[in-house]
């Protein structure tokens, strides 16, 4: 749920890359924090504990408009890709605004992409979220692998009603990074001004 900070004007909305271990959730994000300029952007935040990392850092976009005179502050998060880290995952997940699910492309990682969707589904749930109430893009990554699944088999087990936007990505030199990211805060500002 996005807040307002009426002193500065802002927006802010909480957008959070969810998907299995490995899968380039922290590459898109390493990547979108290197390309965005020092002043429009905070500094990127590593929560670690011994096991595991979630990272984060938010950024003033300038070519997404406004909401009612508001400028949008996006602060973007990584969940941990392990499914045994739960807890955190669950915990990153209250507020979302908008979520970008990274799938992986790697041929033994089909099983991984569903599992991490029914987690997702089944955290949002237990934050009273229908899953249709949030926007979410589908980005598939590592689409340069050898031996990369074709986009229809892993959209066929984490999005089969294809209600998803899907992306192409390979979030190692950026490609597809921020046509994802830009789909998602679209979707939100979107959502933002019709319930304003």
């Amino acid at each position: 749920m996005s807040t307002i900070n009426f002193a500065a004007r802002e927006i802010n909305c909480k957008i959070v890359y969810y998907g299995p271990g490995m899968s380039g959730k922290t590459t898109n994000l390493k990547h979108v924090f290197s390309k965005v300029p020092g002043h429009l952007r905070g500094e990127m935040v590593s929560l670690a504990t011994e096991d595991e990392r979630t990272l984060f850092f938010d950024f003033l976009p300038l070519d997404l408009g406004t909401v009612q005179g508001f400028k949008t502050r996006f602060h973007l998060y990584t969940v941990p890709g392990q499914v045994f880290y739960n807890a955190s995952r669950k915990l990153i997940l209250r507020g979302v605004d908008g979520i970008v699910f990274v799938a992986d492309s790697s041929p033994n990682r089909l099983r991984a992409n569903a599992e991490s969707m029914r987690n997702l589904r089944e955290n949002l749930a237990e934050h009273g979220i229908d899953v249709r109430d949030v926007p979410i893009v589908l980005q598939i990554n590592k689409r340069d692998i050898e031996g990369a699944l074709p986009t229809e088999m892993i959209r066929a087990v984490v999005d089969p009603k294809k209600e998803l936007i899907l992306f192409e990505a390979t979030a190692h030199n950026g490609g597809g990074v921020f046509e994802t990211l830009k789909s998602v805060s679209k979707l939100v500002l979107d959502r933002l001004s019709q319930n304003k």
